[in-house]
């Protein structure tokens, strides 16, 4: 513990990064339990599908930069133990009042508190967006996903309507439910745009990191996977309306439902690689200029 607080003579790199490994595979024999609910989640709730490549994309991003992590100088700092205190009393709470987003959450202060006690500041700082990254593979009380499930529902649903009879579509609601000629159609939790929401924004933020030019840019790319993300789901939600009306209910909610939400998807990540380039000084443009997470 001595060596920890940095009273000894320093620790090399690779002692360090074999400690800091060894410590790792043992908050992993304790986090067993929290890593399986995380994956049955991912597995089975449409809302998380986009967790198992977020650990991914940390890791790659870590590689990225692993030239330069393994050439900072490791100066050790006892105070991050405060920080993998809190992680490990978090997953105790968590455990303890069956709140499992509680669990998931202690990862991000436990590992940032590892970096900081055994790689100290500069290490940490370089790795503090493949950390933070991580956050979105993390789960959310299920009050807080049902109540931003229904807002985000209930902005679709008027927001298509409007869209819909705009275009001559004759439409009346009840609720969530809109009945037309043809048939009610329902909209259920998956058509609140939650999932495409949560991974956009996931993927705003990766492109921010690389998004040259100063900090307005970066957020700026970052925020506009939000109304990019509403604006699609809407889209899509009018044309079900729309097509639902001039053909049949079954025909909207079948082939048509599904391959609608991989094209408005698809739509969505160009307008969002639109939004960085507009947002890309002009002199870096069709450069090989890097972005925050490059320059650093």
């Amino acid at each position: 513990m001595s060596a920890v607080l940095g009273t000894p003579a320093r620790p090399s790199s690779a002692a360090a990064w074999a400690q800091a490994c060894a410590l790792l595979a043992v908050a992993a024999v304790m986090y067993h339990r929290t890593f399986a609910g995380l994956w049955e989640t991912w597995s089975t709730n449409d809302n998380y599908s986009h967790g198992p490549l977020i650990p991914l994309t940390s890791v790659a991003l870590v590689w990225l930069r692993w030239d330069k992590l393994r050439r900072l100088e490791v100066r050790p700092d006892g105070r991050g133990l405060w920080l993998v205190l809190l992680g490990c009393l978090m997953q105790v709470l968590g455990t303890r009042a069956d709140l499992f987003a509680l669990e998931g959450w202690s990862v991000l202060p436990l590992l940032f508190g590892l970096s900081f006690t055994f790689f100290g500041r500069s290490v940490t700082h370089m790795l503090a967006f493949p950390l933070g990254y991580l956050g979105f593979m993390l789960t959310f009380p299920p009050v807080v996903m049902n109540t931003l499930s229904y807002a985000l529902k209930e902005l679709a649903v008027r927001a298509s309507i409007w869209g819909a009879q705009a275009a001559g579509a004759h439409v009346q609601r009840d609720g969530m439910s809109l009945f037309l000629a043809t048939g009610e159609l329902r909209v259920e939790n998956p058509c609140s745009g939650l999932r495409s929401l949560l991974a956009l924004v996931a993927t705003g933020t990766l492109f921010a990191y690389f998004q040259p030019g100063g900090t307005w840019r970066r957020w700026a790319v970052m925020l506009a996977a939000v109304p990019i993300a509403l604006a699609g789901n809407i889209a899509r939600l009018t044309m079900l309306v729309i097509v639902a009306d001039r053909t049949s209910v079954e025909q909207a909610t079948g082939k048509f439902h599904d391959a609608s939400g991989y094209v408005l998807y698809a739509v969505s990540l160009a307008l969002m690689l639109g939004a960085r380039w507009l947002l890309t000084p002009r002199e870096l443009r069709g450069g090989r200029a890097t972005g925050a997470g490059g320059a650093r």
